[in-house]
């Protein structure tokens, strides 16, 4: 487990780059045409894909540090011995939406890859690299949702509100 998280830490780290620099991207892009200039449309289409990859590369780091938003109303109401058992199915059926999700990428971008087809924007992008997140993030997900499932830790603290 500690490759996986080590990956899914230098996913997140290099989603947060991506952030800045599309965020730099989209400041120079405003200073050129404030001067006058025309800028760079390329921006503007890294930008719309580097969204995906931020997502996606953020996801699996996310899961394992429980910073994705859920709702603990239902686990807080249930008895206490209820609790651990009703996260483990919820990451259960996380898993279970992942596993498919992943086939189903993986279909898509294979699909992508044999074709060759292409996002036509201002840049042509293979869509194989824009559609290849998704699996390995996906799975990446479903192997951190099974912490919860087969690990001491359960998903949910069993208490309603913020826990920050």
């Amino acid at each position: 487990m500690k490759i996986i998280d080590r990956l899914c830490e230098f996913l997140a780290v290099l989603a947060g780059i991506y952030l800045v620099v599309i965020m730099l991207g989209i400041v120079f892009n405003a200073l050129a045409r404030t001067f006058g200039f025309s800028g760079s449309s390329h921006i503007f289409t890294f930008a719309e894909f580097g969204l995906l990859y931020i997502v996606m590369a953020a996801s699996p780091w996310l899961v394992k540090e429980k910073g994705h938003v859920f709702i603990e109303l239902l686990t807080a109401a249930v008895p206490k011995t209820v609790q651990a058992p009703l996260s483990r199915a919820v990451s259960a059926i996380c898993i279970v939406i992942c596993v498919m999700l992943v086939w189903y990428t993986w279909g898509a971008t294979a699909k992508a890859y044999q074709y060759g087809d292409a996002e036509m924007r201002s840049l042509d992008m293979p869509k194989f690299l824009l559609l290849g997140a998704m699996p390995i993030c996906f799975a990446l997900m479903a192997v951190q949702f099974g912490r919860f499932v087969f690990g001491r830790e359960t998903l949910h603290s069993g208490e309603a509100g913020v826990h920050e």
